[in-house]
């Protein structure tokens, strides 16, 4: 059959400033509807409040009400509600008929599609598309968006725009598709790359690894993520990206399992787990500045080329790895022409008058055509004409350049240009500036580099340093952020006394236990979603303050920072975080046991994540022991990790002391973030024991203590209790409810929630229609959870499925196992770009 389906966009905000007026417009939006598809031969049979889902005998009668629909919503006066934008998407799918009413999973895809529209856009199906041929009739046509990829669908589709008189043509991105590209966007354009981008791409698609090989500031890694970019819709899996520069050697793996989101298994290192989630998924693997971690990054390399054959890995470096099989293409500096265009677009950018002439093209030889210097240089155009720059670089009597370090020099020259140009002040603040492993913002830097000064002053400063391009700028969530390159780092670093490292170093770990204290706080609260992509965007310095406070013996530092995030690492699968405690009990597990206790419990939640669940239980009961011996604080990691550790290990129940005791402290709290957990929870042990009205009851509360909250989390965790307590009573509300949760979920980036939702959700597709519509949501969910090397959820959720799928023992287990072996078939089918 072929469907249209509809949602009003904007429709929360509207019912807020509007309530009564929407009243009426939804209304007239409802009978507007049903004339336009019963014109067309189509039947609307599904309401849900803000949209319909219609169907059609043929696609392109569903098309034209479309079409048709739009027109009459443009010719409308919605005035009233500040207008009425409809998007609609057309879908051509099987179905199962269920009196007179279809079902399936076509209806699942087509509200997938429908809900990366705009308002006024009409969407198409690939299936659409291919089943009307030729027989679209003008003036209507299609507009081509290229392949998408949907929540919950494991292969990208192609989408198609309806373009015709009565159809807006121009509209953003669509909306909230899945992207598997973490490759960060350009902060500027690159200059006088085109051919190479090219090359590399060929390059990269007749080589398992290629390796881009120049000096500093040379271009590699602008290189790297452009070619990345280029390439990215070749790679099923996507492409995935770690800057291994400002890490530790001997934290190389952890920071690239991080980075890919895999976490560690039962049983195996942390390089075995990243080996073997990588196993055959077909992924571009981009590493950017290898040669600070070389041997580390080697045998990392060397690892996933050996178990994981379709995985091609592109590396930007000093010098070669020298590994089996590497590509090497060597970045040359720019050619006179490409500089002299760069240094005039950036210094016309930064407010200089300059032209392309011959001391423009003369300075850009004296930097060697190297990107970074003349972009150094260029930032001091409004402050030196181009002759002075060119004085100035020839004054310095630097050695004669010679050899293959003649580029890096006078990349050197640039920095030190820059460099000697600020005020004292300036130079000691770019020093301090050097300690950051990653991004900071203005409140970082002023804490950290000028803690006396104030915020004009602060400010004033790093516009300074901006300005002359010693710091980079780019945005996150509409924040800037500010970060040093690498060389830039480095030259500065060396340059700064013992005693102002040390004082740095100290207001840096104070300043990230500050920033990990207010996210902690924030998570539970309406801010939940910045307060966890800025705990992402800072994990680099967070975790270089953890590695700072444990070289020093700092124990108290580094125990706090690796506990007081705990909820974003149990939330977010984050499986190095978890870790960090365990490292703070090897290196100090002798001392102050009262100290140590809260290390204990984030431990054991790590210990059952990664399914040790002995240790787990261990680890756990000896925090509850020196809890009370020492009458510490209530430890809550501890509780939830003896209540999971029992329950995943088939032993029973969650132990009703612990139940109780985690319960009453819950309620004791002020957040309503704890109360939602608690209602919850009964609402979800009310459905095991078949109590609906209870389950129901208890939900419902729980969504609205949720909303009052405003933290996404509790009302994705209620969402999920009052959809699973309606499982039975109604479905069609009950999947809705659990397709709402699971898009609360997946927004604050909640991979725990988004695994139980996702278990509920399979669960009710397979009983409700039939397993091959759960095998979608199943896929996604096993690869989540395999990916996070949760092992105990993982077949935890599968038994689940099975156990409440409504079929015989055997028909469950035929279901599961038809997902599992569909899940592998996913992980291990590719489109071959060439013979492998």
């Amino acid at each position: 059959m072929s469907f249209v389906f509809t949602d009003i966009e904007g429709s929360t905000r509207r019912w807020e400033s509007h309530p009564d007026e929407m009243m009426t417009a939804v209304a007239r939006h409802d009978d507007l509807l049903e004339d336009a598809m019963s014109q067309h031969g189509g039947v609307v049979f599904h309401h849900s409040g803000d949209g319909v889902i219609a169907s059609f005998r043929s696609p392109l009668a569903a098309i034209n009400a479309a079409a048709d629909a739009q027109a009459r919503f443009e010719a409308g006066d919605w005035e009233q509600v500040d207008g009425m934008n409809v998007r609609m998407a057309v879908h051509v799918g099987d179905v199962v008929m269920r009196d007179g009413e279809p079902f399936g999973w076509a209806l699942n895809f087509g509200s997938r599609l429908n809900a990366i529209g705009h308002g006024d856009q009409v969407l198409l199906s690939e299936s659409c598309v291919e089943s009307i041929g030729n027989d679209l009739a003008q003036p209507l046509d299609l507009v081509a968006l290229g392949p998408t990829r949907l929540r919950d669908i494991a292969q990208p589709t192609r989408v198609f725009q309806l373009v015709g008189p009565s159809l807006r043509r121009d509209f953003p991105p669509l909306r909230n598709t899945v992207t598997n590209n973490q490759l960060p966007l350009p902060r500027q354009s690159i200059v006088g790359r085109d051919a190479e981008i090219e090359a590399v791409a060929r390059d990269l698609e007749a080589n398992r690894v290629v390796s881009l090989i120049g000096a500093r500031g040379v271009g590699t890694s602008r290189l790297a993520l452009a070619a990345g970019h280029h390439v990215a819709a070749q790679y099923n899996g996507g492409v995935l990206h770690c800057d291994v520069g400002g890490v530790n050697p001997s934290g190389v793996v952890d920071a690239v399992a991080t980075s890919f989101g895999i976490g560690l298994r039962a049983g195996l290192s942390i390089e075995q787990s990243v080996v073997e989630w990588l196993g055959t998924q077909d992924l571009l693997l981009v590493f950017e500045h290898c040669e600070r971690a070389i041997e580390a990054v080697d045998r990392l390399l060397a690892a996933i080329l050996a178990g994981a054959p379709n995985a091609t890995v592109l590396c930007t470096s000093e010098r070669p790895l020298g590994i089996e099989g590497e590509f090497i293409y060597r970045v040359a500096p720019l050619p006179s022409t490409s500089s002299a265009r760069l240094f005039v677009e950036r210094a016309t950018a930064a407010g200089a008058m300059v032209d392309d002439s011959p001391a423009v093209r003369e300075l850009c030889e004296q930097l060697e055509g190297m990107p970074l210097a003349i972009e150094v240089a260029a930032a001091n155009a409004p402050i030196y004409t181009v002759s002075e720059l060119s004085d100035r670089l020839r004054r310095r009597e630097l050695p004669a350049r010679s050899g293959t370090q003649g580029d890096l020099r006078s990349m050197n020259e640039a920095v030190a240009l820059g460099f000697d140009a600020l005020p004292e002040e300036l130079r000691h603040v770019l020093s301090a500036a050097a300690i950051f492993a990653g991004s900071f913002d203005r409140a970082a830097f002023a804490a950290v580099c000028m803690p006396t000064a104030t915020p004009s002053e602060a400010d004033e400063a790093i516009t300074a340093l901006l300005n002359r391009s010693l710091i980079q700028l780019h945005h996150v969530d509409g924040q800037p952020l500010f970060r040093l390159l690498g060389v830039v780092s480095e030259y500065v670093r060396v340059r700064a006394t013992t005693e102002s490292n040390a004082a740095a170093s100290g207001r840096f770990v104070d300043h990230m236990i500050a920033l990990g204290t207010t996210a902690a706080s924030d998570l539970r609260g309406p801010d939940e979603g910045l307060a966890c992509r800025r705990v992402g965007e800072q994990f680099d310095n967070i975790r270089a303050a953890f590695e700072r406070s444990l070289a020093s013996g700092d124990f108290a530092n580094a125990a706090t920072l690796a506990t007081v995030l705990w909820e974003y690492g149990f939330m977010r699968l984050n499986s190095e975080y978890s870790r960090w405690s365990e490292r703070v009990i090897d290196t100090f597990g002798a001392g102050d046991e009262a100290q140590l206790a809260p290390v204990l419990g984030v431990a054991a939640i790590g210990a059952w994540f990664r399914d040790d669940l002995q240790s787990a239980m261990e680890l756990a009961r000896r925090a509850i022991r020196l809890e009370t011996e020492f009458e510490l604080d209530f430890d809550l990691p501890a509780r939830l990790a003896v209540q999971n550790a029992t329950v995943y290990s088939g032993a029973g129940a969650a132990p009703p002391d612990i139940f109780a005791e985690v319960a009453s402290y819950q309620r004791s709290r002020p957040e309503l973030y704890f109360h939602v957990n608690v209602d919850t929870q009964n609402s979800i042990m009310s459905t095991w024991l078949g109590d609906t009205e209870a389950a129901t009851r208890r939900a419902i509360r729980a969504v609205r203590s949720a909303r009052e909250s405003k933290n996404p989390s509790s009302l994705a965790f209620a969402l999920w209790a009052l959809g699973s307590a309606l499982e039975t009573e109604d479905e069609p509300q009950a999947e809705t409810l659990l397709g709402n949760a699971l898009d609360v979920a997946r927004e604050v980036d909640n991979g725990w929630l988004t695994a139980l939702v996702q278990m509920s959700l399979a669960s009710l597709r397979r009983r409700s229609s039939s397993a091959i519509d759960a095998v979608p949501i199943l896929i996604d969910l096993l690869d989540l959870l395999w990916r996070a090397g949760h092992r105990s959820h993982l077949w935890a959720s599968a038994a689940s499925c099975s156990a409440t799928s409504g079929r015989t023992r055997w028909q469950s287990r035929s279901a599961v196992g038809s997902a599992v072996h569909s899940w592998r078939c996913h992980r291990c089918r590719s489109t071959p770009r060439r013979s492998r």
